[in-house]
Parts: structure tokens; sequence; C-alpha cells
């Protein structure tokens, strides 16, 4: 039977395909943007289109392109245009005011100023910024500065003011204010409520700005391999569907995007995206699960019932859930509600998904692989918060942290997240991390967690395509698979742990396209 010819063919290279049944080879042909064939040996030749391409790898390692299954496109955007607060930034609360007080002097009186990264654990004064703190950095700015994980923020007096926030006001939704005890006064630290303030407070970075930002991240992705994303923000709407259609179009973005939303937006954007853009968008771009963030405070929001009702609709309709669950009661409430869902909809074979799983007994686990739900972890987080993580969550927990090998052993699928920007997106530290469970000063969680070089390269691969709902579509290398692949410097299943994390992409295919070259 004769060959098609091939567009593209890589040859002379170590393929490791991520399919168990036939895990290695030594090229691929590609035709149309899909995988045609595996080669088997070096001496095989392929044959090629007229002005088709011809790479010899130079025994290198091709992998399938990376999958990062959880992270923020618009917030790791905006922040590289925000005031920087991170640890490798600043180190105390009077350097973030001095920060925010520079970037101030630079902007007209009343213009909201956005800081972010900041982390109490690792500021000399061990304690979160206040109202007061940064009124003097900014007392003619509103000023908004969010902690590294996004789940709380402190406000000046001019951002408390706008936000209608005072000593007698009630609590936004899913937001708890912090007070000061005898006065009632707000101290600037709030809780929760991220969709709240965004949504209804804060005015959106500017179309421009964003699209600067996200030439600048387009680079950094492919420069680490990565390929595909689930952009998991809950607060996404038509208008940043919309952004990334145009980067598509315009700027011709090469990576795949799959956009969650909440409740109220989720079934808009899916109908635009469907009757309003052009067809040749959903190749890159579409919807996935519809995201549900569970908040204490200090009673579970949404409620058990509510989330129930969430879970039920959707399935109804086909679309999963990922629902945000931090701690054991959430974990409970999810699976409760996805129990729910299943009862009432018990032809309905979607997989829905937990987001961090973050702290889970192993009691649960039996629960969650009977259910069939895919858990999205993030080994990044325990890299880049691992030294907080063990002095901030009781040492009884401690085995309880991102569990990963207890995952697998129950049978239940196992995909990674970088959940950027509140750790890294970079996928070889989460895989190095995986395999050691250390954190960024080197002390070790949870080391019954810890995974082979092949399960770590599941997560981004094979587990994250599953998590997508990506199966037979994309994280092998496989005929009739978009043929998004990755040529590195090293073997991650070989080389040395240490190695892992600082593997370098020499170039990288998007259908076939190449579309970063080192």
């Amino acid at each position: 039977m004769p060959f098609t010819p091939a567009d593209l063919v890589i040859e002379n290279v170590s393929v490791i395909t991520m399919d168990r049944q036939f895990p290695f080879a030594n090229g691929v042909a590609v035709v149309n943007g899909k995988i045609a064939a595996l080669l088997t040996n070096n001496e095989q030749k392929w044959p090629i289109k007229p002005g088709g391409m011809r790479v010899n790898g130079e025994g290198m390692t091709l992998l399938p392109g990376l999958i990062d299954a959880h992270c923020h496109l618009r917030a790791q955007t905006s922040m590289n245009l925000a005031v920087p607060c991170s640890r490798n930034k600043i180190n105390s609360i009077e350097e973030i005011i001095l920060a925010i007080r520079e970037h101030a002097k630079r902007l007209p009186t009343g213009t909201w100023i956005r800081a972010t990264g900041y982390d109490p654990f690792f500021l000399t004064e061990n304690r979160h910024p206040n109202r007061w703190d940064l009124d003097k950095a900014a007392p003619n700015h509103p000023v908004r500065l969010r902690h590294i994980t996004r789940h709380a923020s402190v406000l000046n007096s001019a951002a408390l003011a706008l936000s209608g926030i005072g000593p007698n006001s009630s609590d936004p939704p899913g937001m708890r204010v912090d007070r000061d005890p005898k006065t009632g006064k707000p101290t600037g630290i709030v809780y929760g409520g991220d969709t709240w303030l965004s949504q209804y407070v804060i005015p959106p970075i500017t179309a421009s700005e964003l699209q600067n930002g996200a030439n600048h991240l387009l680079n950094g992705l492919l420069k680490k391999g990565i390929t595909a994303v689930q952009d998991a923000t809950p607060t996404n709407t038509l208008d940043d569907l919309e952004f990334w259609a145009a980067r598509i179009q315009q700027d011709n973005w090469p990576i795949s995007i799959q956009m969650m939303a909440n409740e109220h937006n989720h079934m808009p954007m899916a109908r635009h995206l469907a009757e309003e853009l052009p067809a040749g968008i959903s190749k890159r771009l579409e919807m996935g699960s519809l995201k549900v963030v569970l908040e204490a405070l200090p009673e579970l929001y949404p409620s058990i019932q509510e989330l129930s009702r969430i879970a039920v609709e959707a399935t109804g309709r086909n679309v999963p859930i990922a629902v945000h669950v931090v701690d054991p009661e959430m974990v409970w409430a999810a699976t409760e509600a996805i129990r729910s869902a299943r009862e009432r909809h018990p032809k309905n074979n979607i997989r829905h998904r937990l987001e961090h799983l973050s702290l889970c007994p192993e009691a649960f686990l039996p629960e969650i692989s009977a259910l069939g739900i895919i858990v999205v972890t993030n080994p990044s987080l325990i890299y880049d918060h691992g030294d907080r993580y063990l002095i901030d969550v009781d040492p009884l927990e401690h085995e309880w942290l991102y569990r990963m090998n207890s995952l697998l052993s129950e049978n239940i699928t196992l995909a990674a997240g970088s959940d950027a920007p509140v750790a890294t997106f970079d996928p070889w530290i989460g895989m190095k991390t995986a395999c050691t469970r250390t954190s960024f000063s080197g002390r070790t969680i949870g080391p019954a967690e810890k995974l082979n070089r092949w399960q770590a390269l599941e997560m981004y691969t094979t587990g994250a395509a599953l998590a997508g709902g990506w199966k037979k579509v994309r994280g092998m290398i496989h005929p009739g698979y978009q043929a998004d692949l990755i040529l590195l410097d090293q073997n991650p299943l070989t080389c040395t742990l240490e190695a892992l994390s600082s593997i370098n992409v020499h170039a990288a295919w998007s259908a076939g396209n190449l579309v970063y070259h080192r």
C-alpha cells in the first residue's frame, strides 16, 4: 500500500508517543495537520509532498505538545501589566508601598492601580498589608493589591469607597470583609469576592494592553512546550471570548484554548461561539467546563443545594462542571453534587472535574473514582507555596496535600495545571515537583505521593487531554491525532531529576505548522 506523501516528516528523533501500547518511535509523518504515521526506524524514508518539509531531529526527543489543564490567561496577561509584588521582587510591606508609590507617579489622579502577587509568608512583617499601608502609597488613586492565590485582596480607602464597603455595609456575595473588632471599620483586607470586584467595581484592562500582554505570554508558553491550554477562569465573558478569537484571527495565535465560565456566562458564550464567530475559530477556541468556585466564608458558598442544582442542570445540557475544591468540606459537597447529577442523568457519561483537590482525606478517593471524576492537580503550587503549606496546614493533614500517587492507585484520571499566575506556568518545574514533591526551599511534602517520570508526563499530555474532552484529539503522538509536537534537547524519561526542570524546547509545531524555534 503506497504511503501518502507528507507535509512534514520529523526523523532521527527519539519519539515518546505517550501511548502505553506503543510508547516509542524514531520519527513521525504529518499530513494535513495530523499524525499520519510513526516511523519505526531511522532508515525508513517517508515521501514528502512538493513544498513539504523534512526535519532532521539530530537525535533529540520528540513529545506531544504539553497541555496546561488549569491556568488563567487574562490574569497571567494582566499580571505582567500590574505592579509586581511577588517574593522575587518584594520582601516587605515597606517595599510594596514604595513600588506602588512609584507606579502612582506615572498615572493621572483617580486611575486604578493594580498590584499583585504578595504573600505574607515571605514578607518581613509576616502580615497582610492593610488599607492604611496602601493609603501611604497612593492616597489619590484606588488600589487593589491581590494576594498570590487571588483569593484575597487588599483595598485602600479610595478603593473601599468605590466598592461601597464601609463600617455599616453588608459583605458582598462570596466575600468576607475583615474589620476592626472594636469599630467595625474595614481594614482593607477582603477574602473571596474576586468575581464581584472584577465585575462590579474594578474597570477592565484595555484591549490594547491585553493584546501586548498576550503576545508576551504566547512566546513564554511556546518556549516551555505548551501548545494547548484550558483557561479555568470563572469570570470569563463574551468580551474574553471575542478577545481570544481576535488573537486567533488577527495574530494567528497557534495555541489551542478551551475556556471555562461560570453559570451565568457559559451558555451565552457557547452560543456566541457557535453562531457568531467564523467556523474556523472552533479549531483553536472552544468552550470547556462550567466553572464553580466554592468558598468557605465561613459557610459554604454556593450551598450544597445550589451546587447540586448547577451540577444537575449542566449535566442535563451535556456540559461538565469543574469545581474549585481546597478543603475536605468542599470535596464532600462537590462529590455529593456530582452524585446527584449522575442519579438524575444516569445515561450521560460526561466526566466532571475537581480543580486543585488541595486537601483530601483518603476516605474520599473511592467515591471520586466511582463517579469517574477527573482531578486536575497543581504540582507547581507545591513548589511555589509548599513552604507556607507546611506551616499553615495541620501536620496531621500534610499527607492530604495535593495527592497524586494515591489518586492513580484508585484509578482516578489525573491531569495537571499550573494555576498560573498563582504559580509558575513552567510545566517542567511541575513535572520535577511531581517526582520529588519538594518545595522552592527543598522541603519534602507528602513523599508517598511521588510519581515516576511517565506518570508526571501523562498529567500534562494524555491526562490533561482527557480533562478537556480531547481524547483522540491531542495529548498523544498517534495516527489521527493533531500534530502538536515539541522537540527537546533532553529526554525527560532518562535525564537527571535536576535537569528535568531545565529542559529546553528547540521547536514546537501546532497542527503540523512550525510555531516556535529556539
